[in-house]
């Protein structure tokens, strides 16, 4: 099986290093979330929206793609995105950084009917990704996970899956020795960083995701039971060990997302678990947003208010994003009433007796670098553990910046310029939040929705990246789509 996929893979300069580079050699405070670059080495500036950027019009036409995208179209992003967003994170942040959480899907969608992709290509954008994040971060260290539009058939991955074997190659450099065996079976891992008392378990929510036909659902003997099992053993030992737990991943958990059974076994975790838990980050949606769920609402979780959602999905649409005409005022009065439908007694998230958990999840879910609307990526502030902490008292998320690039208008105005992102907003400064507790989001999410009008303006403004600002060019007929 080794040599069937060794012939995929052609490795070069980037052959991995076997060690495990997880301790940061200074704590500086802050790391990076990256996620779905979705590079397509087949895009070419001025192709037409139709063909998913791949293929020059046949006559003039109004919109043309460019050098660096194709903001709110189906195409993704070239290569040259993925570079100059890569470059400045180098430029301004790589010195600052203590280590990246970076959450799938690096590979183009399947949108070109006359050139659908091919496992090999999907490996190979992969293997190409994987070169330049060693390239730009070198020794950093980097927590991967798998994305949907990395495995293939789309969505689709299995226990022991031949396909974890190339990944495991691929980022051989960032699995711990101790973990490959279970990433060998089920494509997941945790790495700790013991300068911050930190673990980061990377969850495979393709066992999770509904849309993964060939797994069983979490209570049934299977992957998906086995990865549940995996990811509680993790927080024990966490808990046992002093440590606090960054939960990372590619889909978000949610009861639209997961099979049922899947999403009430995240939430039990969640919950039995929030005093090890630090934070959840997603990406896969595009979007900038938390999911907040209250863990003892059993009705609001589990009943299933939310399939008006995929009213508008076309059948062969590739992942739950929403046209902008058509689906953003769906999914933002849905957000609206998910905030709403919260009733926690604030007493308990004030001041909690010993023996009562928080019934708060917060899903932190972070825009992509495909610009289904504008590029983005972000950078988390946290407070740094001093060696004689103990557990709950160290590591802690305070604030992000969120920065994102207008290419429409960098293309403009600097033509010949490496791009420059800009920031967008910072938790503290914008949203006036002390930290990033689920406490303080639910207190945030209350207000937007019981009177801060304002706050829920510049939210959902900052959801779609600032991009509802813009004239949104083409519509829903001719070749939109």
């Amino acid at each position: 099986m080794a040599t069937a996929w060794n012939q995929c893979l052609h490795w070069n300069s980037h052959d991995p290093d076997t060690g495990n580079e997880s301790v940061p050699k200074k704590k500086h405070g802050y790391f990076l979330h990256i996620t779905d670059m979705h590079v397509d080495k087949n895009y070419i500036q001025g192709g037409t929206k139709k063909s998913a950027c791949h293929r020059n019009p046949k006559e003039e036409r109004r919109y043309k793609a460019g050098r660096l995208g194709a903001p709110f179209e189906k195409c993704d992003a070239p290569v040259a995105l993925a570079q100059e967003t890569l470059d400045w994170i180098s430029r301004e942040w790589k010195d600052k950084l203590d280590f990246v959480i970076w959450t799938g899907d690096n590979a183009r969608h399947d949108w070109d009917r006359k050139e659908h992709r091919k496992r090999n290509q999907i490996l190979e954008l992969n293997k190409l990704v994987t070169n330049m994040m060693i390239d730009t971060f070198g020794d950093l260290p980097i927590i991967p996970t798998l994305g949907n539009n990395d495995v293939y058939p789309h969505n689709v991955v299995v226990d022991r899956d031949p396909l974890l074997e190339y990944y495991h190659h691929l980022w051989l450099r960032w699995i711990p020795a101790d973990q490959r065996q279970e990433f060998l079976r089920g494509g997941y891992f945790a790495t700790d960083i013991p300068a911050l008392k930190l673990r980061v378990v990377s969850l495979n929510t393709m066992y999770f995701f509904k849309k993964n036909k060939a797994v069983k659902n979490c209570r049934k003997k299977g992957p998906a039971k086995d990865h549940l099992e995996w990811f509680e053993k993790q927080l024990q030992n966490a808990r046992n060990t002093g440590m606090r737990v960054i939960v990372m991943g590619h889909v978000p958990a949610s009861p639209r997302d997961y099979r049922k059974t899947c999403f009430k076994g995240y939430m039990d975790l969640a919950a039995e678990y929030g005093d090890v838990i630090v934070s959840h980050h997603y990406g896969h949606l595009n979007m900038d947003h938390y999911l907040l769920y209250d863990t003892t609402d059993s009705f609001s979780l589990y009943s299933q208010p939310y399939t008006y959602l995929d009213e508008d999905e076309d059948e062969d649409q590739d992942e739950p994003t929403f046209s902008i005409s058509r689906n953003i005022a769906k999914y933002v009065d849905w957000l609206h009433d998910l905030y709403s439908s919260l009733d926690v007694d604030q007493d308990v998230l004030e001041d909690p007796p010993p023996e009562v958990k928080s019934p708060l999840v917060a899903i932190q879910v972070s825009p992509s670098v495909i610009p289904k609307y504008y590029p983005a990526v972000r950078i988390y502030q946290y407070s740094v553990p001093e060696q004689d902490e103990k557990q709950g008292d160290g590591f802690e998320l305070m604030n992000y910046t969120q920065y994102y690039a207008n290419i429409t208008h960098w293309e403009i105005e600097h033509p010949e310029e490496p791009l420059e992102y800009q920031v967008e907003y910072t938790t503290q400064d914008d949203y006036d939040l002390p930290d990033l507790s689920a406490s303080s989001l639910f207190k945030m999410a209350k207000y937007m929705v019981e009177g801060g009008n304002d706050l829920w303006s510049a939210y959902t403004r900052n959801m779609f990246l600032r991009s509802q600002n813009d004239t949104i060019p083409g519509d829903l007929d001719d070749d939109a789509y």
